[in-house]
């Protein structure tokens, strides 16, 4: 008869805690997936183990205790030694901000079929719209500067509506995704709104211009003043990270020239096409989101960007006033009287 064994209990491996609270004082979990796969490779290139796991809110990167010391010494030092002239921008996932977008856009489609349908219930008829809101220079002229915004809720058909929605959608996709939604949105409106002003000044008192375009091309500039200071994002980043700093600095100082070819070459492409195209607007609305987007990127720069929890209520902030911009200049012209039946 064989002895009777005392039950064996598993060995319980001792947990491996998460690197980031240490490193920079992030909470755990919370990692881009860049941004453990860069600290990955410096861990491995140091034989420090650790494994990568993807969580519902981010990336950790995990080391076991007795390595953690080692770990942070690493990582902290490759960051002190690969410091990059621009600091990056904690920003919610990619499709938080794309829903954002996604979900304005639809909200400017919905109201181009309240402004292109009669509603005799609501004494509501599109020329009515029109000539409260339509971008007419002569008026602007006269004190009616809420034209400026509200000419950018209105379109002329379904297909500029379309156009403006799905080209104007992209833009601000990838603007989004570099100083969230909400600012995206309150700088793209902002330079829309500048745009009609200096192409007013351009014209005269005989243009008329309406659409979404301008502010379209408001945030094509905006990407470009905003790259040409702040350089040229993650490529710079993934670059400052591989060569030495002087060298990711020279390259970041002269990041400007492609998004500025590229917002030129949008604008030939796109806004010169059509006999109605409003070659003026496109214009100027790529000048003012420039403008605007320089000074965005150089307070960036010099005072660095929130934190993820500030970061989040900047971007929902910036977001409400977008909406109150456009409200606002509707309710002004509202206020000024709305055209007898």
């Amino acid at each position: 008869m064989l002895p009777l064994r005392p039950t064996q209990r598993p060995v319980q491996r001792a947990p491996w805690p998460d690197l980031a609270p240490l490193v920079d004082g992030r909470p755990a979990g919370r990692l881009s997936q860049a941004q453990a796969r860069l600290w990955s490779l410096v861990l491995r290139s140091r034989r420090v183990p650790h494994r990568v796991r993807a969580l519902p809110g981010g990336y950790t990167v995990q080391v076991p205790a007795r390595f953690m010391s080692q770990a942070v010494s690493e990582i902290t030092l490759y960051h002190r030694e690969n410091i990059s002239p621009h600091p990056s921008i904690p920003l919610p996932p990619v499709e938080e901000r794309s829903r954002a977008t996604v979900a304005a856009m639809l909200g400017l489609c919905a109201f181009f079929v309240l402004t292109h349908r009669p509603w005799p219930e609501l004494g509501s008829y599109p020329p009515y719209w029109h000539s409260v809101g339509a971008g007419d220079a002569a008026r602007m002229l006269g004190g009616q500067w809420w034209r400026m915004f509200t000419s950018l809720t209105l379109h002329a058909d379904p297909a500029h509506m379309a156009s403006n929605a799905v080209i104007g959608g992209a833009f601000l996709i990838l603007l989004s995704r570099r100083i969230g939604s909400g600012a995206a949105w309150l700088l793209a409106i902002l330079a829309g709104g500048l745009g009609n002003v200096l192409n007013v000044f351009a014209h005269g008192p005989q243009h008329l211009s309406i659409g979404f375009s301008t502010a379209v091309f408001g945030a094509a500039g905006a990407l470009a003043g905003l790259k040409a200071v702040s350089g040229e994002g993650a490529l710079a980043r993934d670059q400052a990270q591989n060569q030495a700093q002087s060298l990711a600095q020279r390259q970041a100082r002269a990041g400007w020239l492609l998004p500025v070819a590229a917002a030129l070459a949008l604008l030939a492409s796109l806004g010169t096409a059509g006999e109605n195209t409003d070659i003026g607007a496109h214009f100027f609305g790529l000048v003012a989101g420039g403008l605007l987007g320089l000074p965005a990127g150089l307070l960036a720069v010099r005072h660095g960007y929130p934190n993820e929890e500030w970061g989040e209520r900047l971007n929902q902030v910036f977001g409400v006033l977008a909406v109150l911009v456009l409200a606002g200049a509707w309710a002004w012209g509202w206020s000024f009287g709305w055209p007898a039946r």
